[in-house]
């Protein structure tokens, strides 16, 4: 059988191994009855045997089902561990003085594994970059990219009982037709208790940049922002939490590929392609002068089946 480490085969080797010990099956039923071969049931019963070493057996050295035998089955332990699939020795292993070397420049220069593999070479240490990377992350001297995102305390999604009590934002990537770049985009937020909207255009996306755009919605909405609710892409970081907590609004981020957490911003942004963007060029003047005129078209004109065919400027009177 090839290696494994399914975590439930301990517990299967223990029940494969109590046909012999308990049952008194021969080695080659109770393999048959486990599905594996007679060798590895063998194996296994001898790995048993090694577990138990302290409990008395019989004179055989072959347990017995009576009842006054001298093995005693309840001190015995069932569980028999998957063991390491480390290799005992390792054939092509760097020094002990190369891992120190390694370790020193990386301590002393705090750089990355390519300038200290340099370091290395200039000074006669012949060591390839792989293994300067393998032994730094052995070393636990850098970290791997992939554990650079923190864990993140959900949220609990706040009860819409007045404006501002959520507010949903995106970034809509717009491409041309002919250039087939994403070099344009579309910043969007909506108030779900009014259905109130804002954008701006943009050719650029960053953490500051969102951040500022949540404020000059804000100052153009003229209501308070108590939680803001964005998806988990780059623009939308820790930095933009930390500004937006400096302005006393709470942010927090939808599930990962879970569109629907974003429903109201992404019925939005579809509404505005639709009646905005249409086929202008994103790299053209002509989008950046459609987007004030539309908002104040939507906020003040367009009627919503949402909020019962009113327009959010009615909803804004109500409050």
């Amino acid at each position: 059988m090839s290696y494994s480490s399914n975590p439930l085969l301990p517990k299967a080797r223990a029940q494969a191994v109590r046909l012999v010990v308990e049952d008194g099956l021969p080695l080659v039923v109770a393999a048959r009855k486990s599905g594996i071969h007679r060798t590895t049931m063998w194996r296994w019963y001898k790995r048993w045997l090694e577990l138990n070493q302290n409990v008395q057996l019989s004179n055989d050295n072959r347990p017995y089902r009576a009842a006054g035998s001298k093995f005693r089955l309840a001190a015995c332990k069932w569980l028999i561990p998957t063991r390491s699939s480390r290799p005992n020795t390792f054939g092509r292993e760097i020094s002990n003085q190369a891992v120190e070397r390694i370790k020193y420049y990386r301590q002393r220069y705090d750089r990355c594994a390519t300038i200290v593999h340099a370091y290395c070479i200039q000074e006669g240490t012949i060591v390839s970059l792989s293994t300067v990377r393998r032994t730094l992350y052995r070393l636990g001297l850098v970290i791997r990219r992939k554990n650079l995102h923190k864990y993140r305390k959900p949220i609990p999604r706040p009860v819409v009982t007045k404006l501002g009590d959520l507010v949903q934002t995106d970034t809509i990537h717009l491409t041309s037709s002919y250039k087939k770049q994403r070099r344009t985009y579309l910043y969007t937020a909506v108030d779900v208790y009014s259905r109130w909207a804002y954008a701006e255009y943009h050719p650029v996306i960053s953490q500051e940049l969102s951040a500022q755009f949540i404020a000059r919605a804000e100052a153009y909405a003229g209501f308070h922002f108590t939680c803001v609710q964005a998806d988990n892409g780059s623009e939308f970081g820790r930095y933009f939490e930390d500004c937006l907590q400096a302005r006393n609004t709470a942010v927090r981020h939808s599930r990962v590929r879970r569109p629907n957490d974003n429903a109201f911003i992404e019925r939005f942004n579809r509404t505005i392609q639709e009646e905005c963007v249409g086929n202008t060029d994103p790299f053209s003047d002509e989008l950046y002068s459609k987007v004030p005129p539309y908002l104040a078209y939507y906020n003040e004109e367009r009627l919503h089946l949402g909020i019962q065919c009113q327009t959010p400027a009615s909803m804004l009177q109500r409050c």
